[in-house]
């Protein structure tokens, strides 16, 4: 409330009482609100703290004050008390943390959304992590999942022709599997055998330590991937690393269907050796594969500048009809062709304020057509898309990600056209 009425003063101020708006005092607004969003996600967790780590990385459309400040949430929280953390451990694994394991730091490594993270060593000898869910999770990520049914209900009502119920349900999903940490274990085991050919690291998981809210997983030496000092320390080729960063989350969408949703730094990791390591499997998503196969025709016909490809993508996945072919297909040539288009879409880098808006209102011109439905089952992918590019930008600004994509994407755009000879001949 206290960030609604700021701006609503701000507005008042502006619109109604003519006052100049300074870019110095725009900014100590944006950095002031951002600072008690953050404070208040921090205390609260869950889904709050998914909510800024998202908006962290938008920095294409959101003020740079406020992307700086929601940044500290990409890994860190406010803990939960080790004695509380002790329960937990106690209750699933059925006796107090020293009769479990041969030392444990009360002090956590690091403290997310879902849950925290403790060194620790097992009896056995090995070195590894053990992540704990926060007391009363499951209770408060319900309040925060009914809270956002009633907002995305709320703007239902003014914007009609976008279903977002949906976007309530692809968050729902995910965030209710979090509450389950054996399911991260089998998503890390099962994405890490897909990325062993990508020369991805993930960590290893001890069952025999694993319950519903405790998960131990070896440790992995490392550095969050955008931090770029580091990187540099260890003399690690940065473009490379963004290589395989970008490389490895476009094959697990593509090609196998499963991937990481929440790709961002907190949970992306440069070894010294300068190679890429995944944590924190606990958000993913499996793609349907009519929608796996019409998301990668939409992106190769966006990047290749190819618009019936392009179309042929959003009618497979189902978000427009073939009554509208010609409309869209007119437009994407149009779209396409447009450098500043490009520039924002694929790399997130408008050229001004005025550009933003003329493009935003192109892309609504799918909005406005009969046959459209609000595409189903590509929200986390598209959410996922957006931090990694962010990501890209932001450990690489030397190279645009649109120049990183194009080796990584060829291997996979061949292995298309094999699929689909009807591509390799007329326009496409």
């Amino acid at each position: 409330m206290r960030v609604v009425l700021s701006y609503l003063w701000l507005l008042l101020r502006t619109k109604v009482l003519r006052v100049r708006l300074t870019r110095e005092h725009a900014a100590l607004v944006h950095r002031l609100n951002a600072q008690r969003f953050t404070r208040t996600a921090s205390r609260l967790k869950g889904a709050n703290v998914k909510i800024g780590q998202l908006a962290s990385m938008q920095a294409h459309l959101l003020p740079k004050e406020t992307c700086d400040e929601l940044r500290s949430l990409r890994d860190a929280v406010v803990p939960t008390p080790y004695a509380e953390i002790a329960a937990v451990l106690e209750e699933e694994l059925g006796a107090p943390p020293l009769e479990i394991f041969a030392e444990i730091d009360e002090t956590p490594i690091a403290a997310a959304s879902m849950a925290q993270v403790h060194m620790a060593r097992l009896k056995t000898g090995e070195k590894v992590v053990v992540k704990v869910q926060h007391p009363g999770l499951a209770r408060s990520v319900a309040i925060d999942l009914a809270l956002m049914g009633l907002l995305l209900r709320a703007i239902g009502l003014v914007v009609r022709k976008v279903d977002f119920t949906i976007l309530l349900h692809e968050s729902e999903e995910p965030l209710r599997r979090e509450l389950d940490l054996v399911l991260e274990g089998k998503a890390t085991e099962e994405i890490g055998r897909s990325l062993e050919s990508q020369g991805v690291m993930v960590p290893k998981v001890y069952w025999d330590t694993t319950r519903r809210r405790v998960l131990t997983l070896g440790f992995i030496e490392g550095t969050n991937v955008d931090c770029v000092d580091k990187l540099r320390e260890w003399n690690v080729d940065r473009l490379a690393l963004m290589r395989v960063y970008l490389g490895s989350f476009l094959y697990q969408a593509f090609v196998t269907g499963l991937f990481h949703a929440d790709p961002h730094p907190g949970n992306v990791f440069c070894t010294p050796d300068g190679k890429l390591a995944l944590l924190d499997f606990g958000m993913v998503k499996r793609l349907p594969d009519h929608v796996r196969e019409g998301l990668q025709k939409e992106m190769f016909g966006g990047y290749f500048n190819r618009p019936r490809l392009y179309v042929d993508g959003l009618i497979q996945k189902g978000a427009i009809g073939e009554s509208d072919r010609a409309k869209i297909e007119k437009w994407a040539t149009k779209m396409f062709a447009d450098p500043a288009t490009r520039a924002l879409i694929f790399d997130h880098a408008p050229k001004d304020g005025d550009s933003v808006k003329s493009i935003v209102g192109e892309l609504s011109t799918i909005l406005d057509l009969e046959t459209f439905k609000t595409p189903q089952d590509n929200v986390m992918f598209m959410r996922a898309l957006g931090i990694v590019i962010d990501v890209c930008k932001e450990v690489s600004p030397e190279t645009s990600p649109s120049e990183l994509a194009a080796p990584v994407m060829m291997p996979i755009l061949m292995k298309f056209m094999e699929e689909h000879p009807e591509y390799t001949t007329g326009e496409d």
